[in-house]
Protein backbone atom coordinates (compact mmCIF):
# COMPACT_ATOMS: atom_id res chain seq x y z
CA UNK A 1 0.00 0.00 0.00
CA UNK A 2 1.30 3.46 -0.63
CA UNK A 3 1.71 5.64 1.81
CA UNK A 4 -0.57 8.61 2.59
CA UNK A 5 0.61 11.87 1.04
CA UNK A 6 0.41 15.45 0.21
CA UNK A 7 -2.45 16.30 -2.54
CA UNK A 8 -0.16 18.27 -5.41
CA UNK A 9 -0.98 21.77 -6.23
CA UNK A 10 -2.52 21.07 -9.45
CA UNK A 11 -5.36 18.50 -7.98
CA UNK A 12 -5.50 20.59 -5.19
CA UNK A 13 -6.50 23.42 -7.36
CA UNK A 14 -9.38 21.34 -9.04
CA UNK A 15 -10.54 20.48 -5.69
CA UNK A 16 -11.26 24.12 -4.60
CA UNK A 17 -15.20 25.42 -5.11
CA UNK A 18 -14.77 28.23 -7.49
CA UNK A 19 -17.38 30.68 -5.04
CA UNK A 20 -17.69 29.07 -2.02
CA UNK A 21 -20.84 30.98 0.39
CA UNK A 22 -21.95 30.73 3.90
CA UNK A 23 -25.71 29.62 2.60
CA UNK A 24 -28.10 29.54 5.73
CA UNK A 25 -25.96 32.37 7.85
CA UNK A 26 -25.09 35.36 5.80
CA UNK A 27 -24.61 34.92 2.15
CA UNK A 28 -21.82 36.29 2.18
CA UNK A 29 -18.34 34.80 0.82
CA UNK A 30 -16.00 32.30 2.74
CA UNK A 31 -13.08 32.47 3.34
CA UNK A 32 -10.26 29.15 3.08
CA UNK A 33 -8.30 28.92 6.07
CA UNK A 34 -5.37 26.42 5.72
CA UNK A 35 -4.98 24.87 9.51
CA UNK A 36 -1.57 22.61 10.16
CA UNK A 37 -1.72 19.88 11.07
CA UNK A 38 0.75 16.04 11.78
CA UNK A 39 -1.78 14.51 8.93
CA UNK A 40 0.22 13.99 5.47
CA UNK A 41 -2.97 15.82 3.93
CA UNK A 42 -4.52 19.51 3.94
CA UNK A 43 -7.30 20.55 5.91
CA UNK A 44 -9.29 23.58 4.80
CA UNK A 45 -11.89 25.76 6.82
CA UNK A 46 -14.32 27.20 4.92
CA UNK A 47 -15.71 30.24 7.11
CA UNK A 48 -17.55 33.62 6.48
CA UNK A 49 -15.97 36.97 7.72
CA UNK A 50 -18.54 36.45 11.29
CA UNK A 51 -16.64 33.05 12.06
CA UNK A 52 -19.35 30.80 11.13
CA UNK A 53 -17.84 27.31 9.47
CA UNK A 54 -19.60 26.26 6.47
CA UNK A 55 -17.64 22.99 5.87
CA UNK A 56 -14.22 21.90 6.45
CA UNK A 57 -12.35 19.62 3.76
CA UNK A 58 -9.40 16.95 4.49
CA UNK A 59 -7.70 16.10 1.57
CA UNK A 60 -5.47 13.31 1.47
CA UNK A 61 -3.73 10.99 -1.44
CA UNK A 62 -3.96 8.31 -0.25
CA UNK A 63 -5.45 4.22 -0.51
CA UNK A 64 -6.30 4.33 2.97
CA UNK A 65 -9.34 5.86 4.76
CA UNK A 66 -7.84 9.19 6.72
CA UNK A 67 -11.46 9.61 8.57
CA UNK A 68 -10.48 8.00 12.05
CA UNK A 69 -7.53 10.22 12.12
CA UNK A 70 -9.15 13.18 10.91
CA UNK A 71 -11.52 12.66 13.61
CA UNK A 72 -9.23 12.58 16.57
CA UNK A 73 -7.62 15.78 14.86
CA UNK A 74 -10.82 17.65 15.05
CA UNK A 75 -11.57 16.52 18.14
CA UNK A 76 -8.46 17.81 19.73
CA UNK A 77 -9.38 21.19 18.26
CA UNK A 78 -13.10 21.58 18.97
CA UNK A 79 -14.45 22.66 22.47
CA UNK A 80 -15.94 20.53 23.51
CA UNK A 81 -14.59 17.54 21.91
CA UNK A 82 -17.64 15.93 21.60
CA UNK A 83 -19.13 18.82 19.15
CA UNK A 84 -17.09 16.35 16.62
CA UNK A 85 -19.20 13.63 15.54
CA UNK A 86 -18.03 10.42 13.30
CA UNK A 87 -22.00 11.16 11.78
CA UNK A 88 -20.79 14.12 10.45
CA UNK A 89 -17.74 13.20 8.34
CA UNK A 90 -18.36 12.21 5.10
CA UNK A 91 -16.04 10.92 2.78
CA UNK A 92 -15.48 10.95 -0.89
CA UNK A 93 -12.69 9.79 -3.48
CA UNK A 94 -12.16 11.97 -6.30
CA UNK A 95 -10.69 10.74 -9.56
CA UNK A 96 -9.13 12.11 -12.46
CA UNK A 97 -11.83 13.07 -14.58
CA UNK A 98 -14.06 14.82 -12.64
CA UNK A 99 -11.34 17.02 -11.53
CA UNK A 100 -10.60 18.87 -14.94
CA UNK A 101 -8.50 17.99 -17.78
CA UNK A 102 -5.09 19.37 -15.88
CA UNK A 103 -5.45 17.32 -12.68
CA UNK A 104 -6.51 14.21 -14.36
CA UNK A 105 -3.45 14.19 -16.85
CA UNK A 106 -1.11 14.67 -13.58
CA UNK A 107 -3.32 11.46 -11.72
CA UNK A 108 -2.55 9.65 -15.16
CA UNK A 109 1.23 10.10 -15.00
CA UNK A 110 1.20 9.68 -11.34
CA UNK A 111 2.52 5.75 -9.95
CA UNK A 112 1.37 4.47 -7.78
CA UNK A 113 -2.38 5.31 -9.13
CA UNK A 114 -4.30 5.90 -5.78
CA UNK A 115 -7.08 8.08 -5.47
CA UNK A 116 -7.79 11.53 -3.52
CA UNK A 117 -9.67 11.29 -0.46
CA UNK A 118 -11.88 13.67 0.94
CA UNK A 119 -13.58 14.25 4.18
CA UNK A 120 -16.12 16.81 4.54
CA UNK A 121 -16.91 18.09 7.78
CA UNK A 122 -20.18 19.79 8.05
CA UNK A 123 -22.02 20.47 11.68
CA UNK A 124 -25.65 21.55 10.94
CA UNK A 125 -27.29 24.19 13.40
CA UNK A 126 -28.62 22.42 16.24
CA UNK A 127 -30.81 23.70 19.23
CA UNK A 128 -29.50 23.59 22.72
CA UNK A 129 -32.55 24.97 24.94
CA UNK A 130 -34.54 25.91 22.08
CA UNK A 131 -31.79 28.16 21.07
CA UNK A 132 -30.25 27.71 17.62
CA UNK A 133 -26.20 27.24 17.43
CA UNK A 134 -24.10 27.38 15.01
CA UNK A 135 -20.30 25.82 14.41
CA UNK A 136 -17.72 28.74 14.62
CA UNK A 137 -13.70 28.38 13.64
CA UNK A 138 -11.45 30.68 15.86
CA UNK A 139 -8.36 31.55 13.65
CA UNK A 140 -6.83 34.06 17.00
CA UNK A 141 -4.52 30.70 17.70
CA UNK A 142 -1.25 31.20 15.81
CA UNK A 143 -1.04 30.93 12.20
CA UNK A 144 -2.50 28.06 10.97
CA UNK A 145 -4.50 27.14 13.68
CA UNK A 146 -7.74 26.81 14.62
CA UNK A 147 -10.51 26.53 17.25
CA UNK A 148 -14.26 25.02 16.93
CA UNK A 149 -16.68 25.92 19.11
CA UNK A 150 -20.49 26.28 18.90
CA UNK A 151 -22.33 29.59 19.87
CA UNK A 152 -25.93 30.67 19.03
CA UNK A 153 -26.69 31.75 15.76
CA UNK A 154 -27.13 35.25 16.07
CA UNK A 155 -23.63 35.39 18.62
CA UNK A 156 -21.61 38.66 17.33
CA UNK A 157 -17.81 37.15 16.67
CA UNK A 158 -16.40 37.11 19.43
CA UNK A 159 -13.56 35.41 21.77
CA UNK A 160 -13.73 31.49 21.20
CA UNK A 161 -13.65 29.68 24.37
CA UNK A 162 -9.92 29.50 24.49
CA UNK A 163 -9.83 33.11 23.84
CA UNK A 164 -11.92 33.69 27.19
CA UNK A 165 -9.44 31.53 29.26
CA UNK A 166 -6.24 32.91 27.84
CA UNK A 167 -5.46 29.40 26.68
CA UNK A 168 -3.66 29.23 23.08
CA UNK A 169 -2.65 25.85 23.35
CA UNK A 170 -4.33 22.80 22.30
CA UNK A 171 -5.12 19.77 23.98
CA UNK A 172 -2.00 17.10 23.30
CA UNK A 173 -2.70 13.68 21.48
Amino acid sequence: MARPSAVPPVVARALRPAHPKCYRHCERETLPHTVRTALPGELRVFACPGGVVSVASYTEWSDRDPQSRLLRELRRRALPPSLVRRWDLRAASRHGPELGRTAERFLERARPVRPIRVVYWRVYPFEVRKIQHRLFACFRHGTGSAVFYAAPFDAAPGECPRCRTGSSRLRRR
